[in-house]
């Protein structure tokens, strides 16, 4: 079989970053039917990426998915990210590695210039701040739409290595510096069930794919002891406003 195109990998690589975003993700009244229907299409996409961790750990997503209805998913994630019990394994990078405020606040302003620097916009009422895990996969999902289709219009190399740089330093500087943290916290606290299953699939994926990029995270420092209680606001009013202005649609321009 021949190797799949350039265009192809990226397109796949979307589809996993995707499938991650919805996964992780408020679930609502179809997220665990939306996540069974999508698995084909996500082990596909692994398949033609070579994600052989990867691949192991969607069958056994598959099989933690196959008999739970939408109750007990949603049971699944309160049980863990709760939050009387979501300092464990908080979704929020700003919870990794940023002990003080401005740190955080930081962290929450360089997401918002990542996101504004493609062009990204979202519908009015986004819950989340800016650095959930859910976001963070859904803007690398968005890049790696970008890279398929400038490569699959023949677009230009500048604008081309413009993407895959941004995709490059984003791993580099956020998502893959926190996510194996996370990943192996949310798998510690949960063991077993549909959430410890996304956070092996989690740490695979992001591994496999920072070495397919050549990409090394920047070290991290232990979790921060002060992590963020679900639902607070953003660390301060600038951010609290950056964050409000982008919606979990990411829309714009290929």
């Amino acid at each position: 079989m021949a190797a799949p195109s350039p265009a192809a990998r990226a397109l796949a690589r979307s589809r996993v970053y995707a499938f991650l975003a919805r996964a992780f993700a408020e679930p609502d009244a179809e997220t665990c039917a939306g996540l069974r229907r999508s698995l084909p299409d996500s082990e596909s996409a692994l398949a033609a990426v070579a994600a052989t961790r990867s691949r192991a750990a969607i069958a056994a997503l598959h099989a933690e998915l196959g008999g739970l209805d939408e109750d007990a998913f949603a049971a699944a994630h309160r049980a863990a990210f709760g939050s009387l019990a979501s300092g464990d394994c908080p979704p929020y990078e700003g919870e990794y590695g940023h002990a003080h405020v401005f740190q955080k606040t930081q962290c929450l302003a360089d997401n918002a210039g990542f996101i504004r620097a493609f062009g990204l916009a979202a519908a009015p009422g986004l819950a989340e701040r800016l650095d959930h895990i859910s976001v963070e996969l859904e803007f690398l999902h968005v890049l790696a739409a970008k890279e398929a289709y400038a490569l699959a219009e023949g677009h230009d190399d500048i604008r081309l290595e413009i993407v895959r740089e941004a995709t490059r330093r984003y791993l580099h500087e956020h998502l893959g510096r926190w996510a194996p943290e996370f990943a192996a916290r949310l798998d510690a606290k949960t063991r077993v069930g549909p959430y410890a299953a996304l956070a092996r699939l989690l740490a695979a994926f992001v591994a496999e794919d920072t070495c397919a990029l050549g990409v090394t995270p920047a070290p991290m420092a232990d979790v921060s002891p002060d992590a963020q209680a679900d639902g607070e606001p953003a660390a301060c009013q600038e951010c609290a406003a950056a964050a409000a202005a982008f919606t979990d649609a990411m829309r714009g321009e290929p």
